[in-house]
């Protein structure tokens, strides 16, 4: 192999340019007359394979008239490749003396591996003489490409794909052992699997996407460990999220807004106590619910086919409280038939009740249009319905036609893992925090406790469905001028909402929500 190198050591002299490429100073010039020669300018070493080492020196001459201060000798450049085999360089030469100095190299990169050995002195007309210094690497080398990868301005929330190429530059076996990232909004993929061997030439490609959760500037670094010589090397990323927008929502509360309850309660065997407890409990429930509205509706369902049990019941009802106590009293039930196998998959004859809500249906005009819709299910098993949990809320929730007033709450099994009395609610319990609503322990004998939480469930007044996609942590929520601590409200993703957890606002009260608008993706 033939190898061309250019010498970038350029000595200058008052005097013309010496074949020796050192600068003489003259009496009265200077410090004290003192002059520095270096010899040879340039070290030139052979080609090395990892690991491989060779030496080769160069000689400080004092040529002037005066005493050479050496005050320090550093490498400039090679990453590493050449290395000084003396640390300490502050040293005097009188006028003709010299001191060698060694240098080792061993490649730390394929091909041409280039630097400095710069020398500074008392010399003032050349204060830092350099000496340059090549040599040939026959190694491994990666190059990640491209670095540093810019991803621009993105849309927050959006993932923006990309990719990075790992190549073998080099002219020996590329063995990469380990690809790791590190930062925010970043996320990797690699296809193939680790170790890896890349020939000279060889590359394979990294995905690396970026998805900001903010509309502030991010950055990520990527760290692959090879047998190359450097070992380890490091390619940057950056990118900045930006919103789709600033968006404010605002409400003017109403007095007393409607509501439309459903209850339905597994009627097996085991839940003859649980239901008896709901019975008991309901005059409680009804008058906390009347603190916040009087203008509900509340039906029973019992039946596979989502038909209900009791009438539609309200403030104007006779007897209602009779009626509820008598259509979820398990002494009340009709006995089970074969058209009665979903007791303990609540969710299918909750979807059935309101699509039976239709003109002409066995619910007709149940469920109005501007209402809250609240379904409540109590059961000491887990949801068994054959289609699963989300498929039959998404089915509600369109045939409500509108999510954010769309609530579901559940009397259940301790989640995870359940009670000596019952099994956990899986299925109820997702159901529920998909919606926002309230999910309650059937464990626990007393539930007068429970009441206030399906009352405040079942209220419109506390659920504000937004009219974006947000940012969740930059959601800002004011009730008559007056910000409201993130404490008393929660985001629900599932129906787009936020919904107060306490001291929910009331009739008159006017309501604002301002936060960062996520884009649309698609």
């Amino acid at each position: 192999m033939n190898w061309i190198r250019i010498s970038c050591l350029a000595v200058f002299v008052s005097t013309g340019c010496m074949e020796s490429g050192f600068h003489k100073t003259l009496d009265g010039d200077g410090a004290n007359g003192a002059a520095i020669e270096v010899d040879p300018p340039e070290l030139e070493y052979g080609l090395l394979s990892k690991g491989e080492q060779e030496v080769l020196s160069f000689t400080i001459h004092s040529v002037g008239t005066g005493d050479l201060q050496v005050e320090n000798i550093l490498i400039d450049g090679g990453v590493g490749a050449f290395t000084l085999f003396a640390d300490d360089f502050g040293y005097m030469l009188p006028p003709g003396a010299s001191q060698e100095v060694e240098v080792a190299f061993s490649p730390m990169a394929a091909a041409e591996n280039y630097a400095s050995a710069v020398v500074f002195s008392n010399d003032q007309n050349v204060p830092e003489a350099p000496v340059d210094l090549l040599g040939f690497g026959a190694v491994p080398e990666l190059q990640i490409n491209p670095d540093p990868y810019d991803f621009g301005e993105a849309y927050a929330g959006c993932t923006h794909p990309g990719d990075l190429e790992l190549s073998n530059v080099g002219t020996d076996t590329l063995e990469i052992q380990a690809i790791e990232h590190a930062g925010d909004a970043f996320s990797m993929t690699v296809n193939d699997a680790l170790p890896l061997s890349l020939e000279p030439g060889e590359l394979i490609t990294v995905g690396m996407d970026f998805t900001p959760s903010s509309d502030d500037a991010f950055e990520g670094v990527l760290t692959v460990t090879s047998n190359e010589p450097l070992m380890q090397r490091e390619a940057n990323q950056a990118g900045a999220g930006k919103y789709a927008g600033e968006v404010t929502d605002s409400w003017e509360l109403v007095e007393n807004p409607p509501s439309d309850i459903i209850f339905l309660v597994d009627r097996s065997c085991s839940m003859n106590d649980d239901a008896t407890r709901l019975a008991s409990n309901f005059s409680q429930f009804i008058t906390q619910l009347n603190s916040y509205t009087t203008n509900w509706r509340v039906m029973v369902v019992t039946q596979d086919n989502g038909c209900n049990h009791s009438g539609v019941l309200s403030t104007s009802s006779p007897n209602y409280v009779t009626r509820f106590n008598d259509a979820v009293n398990p002494y009340s039930w009709h006995n089970l038939t074969a058209d009665d196998s979903y007791t303990e998959a609540l969710l299918t004859p909750a979807a059935a009740a309101v699509e039976q809500t239709d003109p002409g249906e066995c619910n007709d005009g149940f469920m109005r249009p501007n209402a809250l819709l609240h379904i409540v299910m109590v059961s000491d098993e887990p949801e068994q319905s054959p289609q699963d949990w989300s498929t039959l809320v998404n089915q509600i929730m369109t045939k409500k036609g509108n999510p954010s007033l769309t609530r579901l709450s559940a009397i259940a099994g301790d989640y995870p893992n359940g009670c000596s009395t019952a099994d956990a609610g899986t299925g109820y319990y997702e159901a529920v925090n998909y919606t926002g609503g309230a999910f309650l322990s059937i464990c626990s004998t007393g539930w007068n406790g429970y009441m206030q939480s399906l009352a405040l469930a079942s209220t419109s007044q506390g659920t504000f469905g937004l009219s974006a996609s947000p940012l969740e942590s930059t959601i800002s929520v004011v009730v008559n001028g007056n910000t409201v601590q993130a404490d008393r409200w929660t985001y629900e993703a599932g129906i787009n909402a936020v919904v107060f957890n306490w001291g929910i606002p009331e009739g008159g009260d006017t309501i604002e929500i301002t936060y960062g608008a996520l884009a649309n993706c698609d």
